[in-house]
């Protein structure tokens, strides 16, 4: 009798989060309820706040992203950077939370990134409520608002564990970084706990002035080994947001939610690590691809294991724990593009001609055999088009499939046959 009171307390307990979260649905949430901390009125305008659009219990990732609109920070595009970007990011699964920021000529920037800091702590210390994972919470930038969500994410507030304020014992820092057509000088810094997230941006050539920046803090966020994923298209104004319909640019949000999922953040499990090699008809595969495509959960990062044999193993691939597969059961396509091919970096002639050029004893003899050698080469079409395989055999009728085990695999030996 115990337990089954104890399950009915449970059941209740989650009815009334959801009931709580499905009341604030549409409904702006401020902040700080009791005033914001330098507000100087009392309109809208005074009280920063966040406005959530939650997914469906059936399609929740879990995943979450706080969305600033832009306008030069005297205005808010709240409609076509913020209400529209929250519906679609609902429709995917991802909890959207548009954050209305303070705006001059009331406050200055410092309260506009106070205002940012503070929603990323209020959606950690809330996330049960929403049924959000607080570690897998993002922030997404238009214009002004990519400026805020960068300045916000590059100097983030730690979290205090024995603060008397509740929500300043969450950090601030964003698992990951949206930028479209706005940017933010990258601080010197090498503290893990405050140096960028995964980042990715979108622009427009057209849109000069700010494309200029973005692609500095591209350069330097891959020089500083953040993982960053960049799309620069040719044409297109500043201010698109999301051009759902546009044959060109309504692809980037496509390409956003593409990099989200590939890079983990739709689910709750940790990537492990995977090495192995691919055999073709007992020889190591010459050049091609092996696409891993989770089959149990559909949120799961597809990864693309790449043989270009650069390596000393041929036919060999490897994943480290950053970019390996979530546990659990794949099916496996390969795809080959070549039946012959040697890479330059494996090629030994290639390689004894660059050591001794790079050594300053390159002579005319050793070019003769160089050209000897190259002209001996078969680079002639070795395949009639890329070949894709889905069974070991031809004819079999069961597609290959793995199993990731919690603990990866330290190596995967896949073997297929042409015939």
């Amino acid at each position: 009798m115990i337990h089954i009171i104890a399950v009915m307390v449970a059941v209740l307990m989650v009815g009334k989060l959801r009931a709580s979260a499905q009341e604030k649905q549409g409904k702006f949430i401020e902040l700080w309820p009791s005033g914001a901390p330098g507000a100087t009125g009392n309109t809208d305008e005074d009280k920063p706040a966040i406005l959530p659009f939650l997914p469906n219990a059936k399609d929740n990732t879990g995943a979450a992203i706080l969305i600033c609109p832009g306008g030069g920070f005297t205005t808010r595009c709240v409609d076509f950077e913020g209400v529209e970007i929250g519906q679609w990011f609902q429709a995917r699964g991802i909890a959207g939370f548009v954050l209305r920021y303070r705006i001059r000529p009331m406050y200055g920037m410092q309260y506009s990134m106070a205002d940012a800091q503070r929603a990323m702590q209020y959606l950690r210390a809330h996330a049960g409520e929403f049924h959000i994972d607080a570690r897998r919470i993002g922030i997404i930038g238009f214009s002004a608002g990519a400026e805020l969500a960068a300045a916000s994410t590059f100097k983030p507030l730690e979290a205090k564990a024995d603060d008397a304020d509740p929500l300043m014992r969450f950090g601030s820092r964003p698992d990951f970084l949206v930028l479209a057509y706005g940017s933010s000088r990258l601080p010197a810094s090498s503290d893990p706990k405050t140096s960028p997230p995964p980042t990715f941006m979108f622009c427009t050539a057209e849109d000069m002035g700010h494309l200029r920046g973005m692609m500095d803090l591209f350069g330097a966020l891959t020089r500083a080994h953040i993982p960053a994923e960049a799309h620069f298209f040719a044409s297109g104004e500043h201010g698109v947001g999301f051009p759902l319909g546009d044959p060109v640019l309504g692809q980037w949000p496509d390409l956003l939610f593409s990099w989200i999922k590939a890079s983990g953040f739709l689910v709750d499990q940790p990537r492990v690590a995977l090495q192995g090699i691919v055999k073709l008809d007992g020889q190591p595969l010459p050049r091609g691809y092996v696409i891993f495509t989770p089959i149990d959960s559909p949120h799961a990062p597809t990864i693309v294991a790449r043989i270009f044999n650069t390596g000393p193993v041929r036919g060999q691939f490897s994943f480290d724990m950053k970019t390996g597969p979530i546990p659990g059961r794949y099916r496996v396509q390969i795809r080959q593009d070549a039946t012959r091919w040697v890479s330059n970096s494996r090629d030994p002639i290639q390689l004894k001609m660059n050591q001794k050029m790079r050594a300053g004893t390159f002579t005319d003899a050793d070019r003769q055999e160089w050209i000897t050698a190259a002209r001996q080469r078969d680079l002639s079409p070795s395949i009639e088009g890329q070949r894709t395989y889905d069974h070991i055999h031809p004819n079999d009728g069961k597609e290959i499939t793995i199993e990731v085990p919690p603990t990866g695999k330290e190596e995967l030996e896949i073997e297929i046959f042409s015939k």
